[in-house]
């Protein structure tokens, strides 16, 4: 008996350290509420596992109710935890380890039962168990070996509680050692536990390392990658096989007119107009192709693809759609225009900074011809799109030029 309490007894104060050293994190930086989630899991296992372990002092209802319901009440906190830290909804089903337990114990035959009570716990336990699994593999992040290899550890470490109960617990009630039975079953389940953390810190490291590589690639204002994460998609999309065969198109786009939408409306429209455009070429293009702020009020574009009018046709319909868009201003509502450079090579030759320079040359084209304009570099020439909504007329000699340069375009990419 002396052996199990002071094994709970040394349980509860380790997993008490454990919930204060996250408890000072949470207060370091009080925004991160998933360290305050984690604390309060750890700290219902220290709480609950020191009244387990004064079975025989206190009263049956201290011990084994609401010991054994605030121990496994930590697994609805770690669950918040997790869910907080992923952005994840937290509903009430993270509870159902806990309630379960409270509900056995409104049945005499588990209540006054020491081994049904320990499996029913058990039990309990690896419904909890199985729920985080879940979670972890079911994660907004990449699920990665590790977090596979958690998920593995945590249906074995579900498991290893009901089956070493089941089968220790009746084998020392036979010999009449009843109350230190289950000493055996803790110390299996406290070295199952050390190893699952182990392999939680290991994911968690991965996942905040991944976390603050996708910061250092992301815009702070928009949301979409930045120039860096540029660098990064395109030695990605060079690489994917399924691309080898396609051609690349770089589509760069700045918003005309920048610096007096800042001027007359202030910075804070500009930048709404900023979050306004992103919002609508993600709609517009989907997981399609690789979007990213390049600076300032420019834009870039990455498209694998293996047509080039239809792809054209997305592009230019970014600026016609956003042509359309009104921003509220100081004094009243204002629409902004775009002007897009464009510029498409086979993805085996395709070499980044000629692209940036020749897109660029057709976005310097576009501002020239009058702005709110997509312009297509070919290698030779900059082409303007044709454009129904500056009311052009097809017949014009200027546009059956551009459609002529347009299908020699059209001809290049299909080669």
């Amino acid at each position: 008996m002396f052996q199990a309490q002071t094994g709970m007894l040394l349980w509860s104060l380790e997993t008490s350290t454990l919930a204060a050293l996250l408890a000072v994190l949470w207060l370091h930086s009080s925004s991160k509420k998933h360290h305050l989630f984690f604390a309060c899991g750890f700290a219902a296992v220290g709480a609950g596992s020191a009244l387990v372990a004064q079975r025989g002092y206190l009263a049956d209802f201290w011990t084994i109710t609401v010991g054994n319901t605030l121990a496994l009440s930590a697994f609805g906190f770690w669950l918040a935890g997790l869910l907080r830290l992923e952005q994840r909804k937290i509903e009430g089903w993270i509870f159902i380890p806990p309630l379960l337990w409270l509900a056995f114990m409104f049945l005499p035959a588990v209540y006054d039962s020491m081994l049904a009570r320990v499996l029913v716990y058990h039990g309990c336990a690896a419904v909890g168990y199985f729920t985080i699994a879940g979670v972890v593999l079911t994660s907004k992040e990449p699920v990665s070996t590790t977090r596979k290899i958690f998920a593995v550890a945590l249906v074995v470490h579900a498991l290893i509680g009901p089956l070493t109960a089941a089968l220790i617990i009746p084998y020392d009630s036979l010999a009449g050692q009843t109350l230190p039975l289950t000493a055996p079953v803790a110390y299996s389940a406290a070295f199952s536990f050390v190893v699952l953390m182990m392999i939680a810190l290991k994911m968690f490291m991965e996942d905040n390392e991944r976390r603050l590589h996708r910061l250092s690639i992301t815009d702070h204002l928009t949301g979409v990658l930045n120039r860096r994460g540029l660098m990064e998609a395109y030695s990605e999309i060079r690489k994917a096989p399924e691309h080898r065969s396609s051609q690349l198109l770089l589509a760069l786009f700045d918003i005309d007119h920048f610096k007096k939408i800042n001027d007359r409306h202030g910075h804070q429209c500009g930048d709404e107009v900023l979050v306004q455009f992103c919002d609508l070429v993600n709609r517009i293009v989907g997981k399609k192709g690789i979007f990213v702020r390049m600076g300032g009020e420019e834009f870039a574009y990455l498209l694998p693809h293996d047509d080039l009018n239809a792809a054209l046709r997305v592009v230019d319909g970014v600026r016609v759609y956003f042509a359309r868009l009104s921003t509220e201003g100081r004094e009243e509502s204002f629409t902004s225009t775009v002007s897009i450079g464009i510029y498409s090579a086979p993805i085996a030759e395709a070499e980044l900074d000629l692209m940036l320079k020749m897109a660029d040359r057709a976005l310097y084209a576009a501002k020239s011809a009058g702005r709110n304009r997509t312009v297509v570099n070919d290698g030779i020439a900059n082409v303007v799109l044709p454009a129904d909504d500056r009311g052009e007329d097809p017949h014009d000699n200027n546009a059956d030029r551009q459609v002529a340069a347009l299908n020699r375009i059209a001809a290049m990419g299909s080669n």
